[in-house]
């Protein structure tokens, strides 16, 4: 027996060089995870139910069919190592600029430039619990793709204020035992709200002026849409078929946030008026380690009244469009770490 609490995790901060070739010790990561569950393997089996000749109905036949890997959820607080990872990933365009601190400035990839087509980069994720001669669990997931996440900011003190989940999907190829001895646990920077340096959303700053400390929440969140990655010669494991891409579908750009209602409050008058305009939204920490998500072309699409904590608020659904000059939404992320997504 183990406690679900000696359960380690680590997993690529720097690409893999194909979908099927595992990243190295070098550029493997060990974090803390709020999701206490280990991924779970799914083997697949069908049987010959269906099969007449048998001289009845009952199935008497077992036969492997494929890998069916669920989806995994990486949650944790926000800082400036993992939501660069987790943009760089989820988004694929990454440029890297500074020599310590590093900032990665990250937007959507294109199909049309992107080298590998629809496909994002891959990354390895272990999962250990007593790794050695007697490991209760030693494994590398190999190929495994960001499929979203989502970013969550609350009015509430400490860490927990600055929420960033993200979602994770694999083919089913694995190591095991994974030969892999985990780094020492990092030391990530983490941000809270309080920490928010800019917040103007649609031609409205709720950091000054008329609209300061109006702002109770917001959730941003990103889903790429992967298409399913069977298909003939995309590989085996242990006899089962796995997966041998990730090609994104309809990605979708969400983002909700909740303000107080006062007088002369113009997001209504957005809202009828088609009003758009840029979106930016800043934690700062310190020199070495800030996040900037920039909409380039916000207009808010639902506008409904409610009441947070008694306090009349309206929740905002914002619309973000692709400006044919500067995109859809441009990440920019400083932090200490050299080599995410690389």
């Amino acid at each position: 027996m183990a406690n679900i609490s000696e359960l380690l995790n680590g997993w690529g901060f720097g690409k893999q060089t194909a979908i099927g070739t595992a990243n190295l010790v070098a550029t493997i990561w060990r974090h803390t995870n709020l999701n206490t569950k280990p991924w779970a393997k799914v083997p697949v089996n069908e049987d010959d139910r269906a099969e007449i000749g048998k001289g009845h109905e009952f199935p008497t036949q077992l036969f492997k069919s494929h890998y069916n890997m669920p989806a995994y959820e990486l949650s944790k607080y926000a800082s400036s190592e993992f939501l660069a990872w987790a943009m760089s990933f989820s988004m694929g365009n990454v440029v890297v600029s500074g020599s310590g601190p590093y900032t990665y400035t990250i937007v959507p990839a294109l199909g049309a430039t992107n080298p590998t087509g629809l496909e994002l980069p891959y990354f390895s994720f272990l999962q250990q619990i007593r790794p050695g001669g007697s490991a209760v669990l030693d494994e590398m997931l190999v190929g495994c793709a960001v499929k979203g996440w989502k970013l969550s900011i609350k009015n509430s003190p400490g860490r927990a204020s600055a929420m960033c989940s993200v979602e994770c999907v694999t083919t089913g190829q694995y190591t095991s035992p994974s030969a892999i001895t985990l780094p020492a646990i990092s030391t990530p920077h983490e941000f809270n709200a309080g920490m928010i340096s800019a917040l103007t959303f649609n031609g409205i700053n709720y950091l000054s002026g008329g609209s300061a400390k109006q702002f109770v929440s917001m959730e941003a969140s990103w889903e790429n849409n992967f298409r399913p990655g069977f298909f003939p010669g995309s590989g085996a494991q242990d006899g089962y078929q796995i997966q041998g891409r990730f090609e994104w579908g309809d990605r979708a750009f969400a983002v909700q946030f909740v303000v107080r209602v006062q007088a002369g409050s113009t997001e209504y008058a957005n809202l009828i008026n088609l009003t758009t305009g840029t979106a930016t939204f800043t934690m700062t920490r310190d020199a070495n380690n800030s996040f900037t998500m920039l909409i380039q072309k916000m207009g808010f699409n639902v506008a409904e009244l409610g009441n947070t904590d008694g306090i009349v608020t309206l929740q905002i659904t914002g619309v973000q469009l692709y400006d044919p000059t500067n995109g859809m939404v441009t990440m920019t992320i400083t932090t200490p770490l050299q080599g995410i997504c690389q």
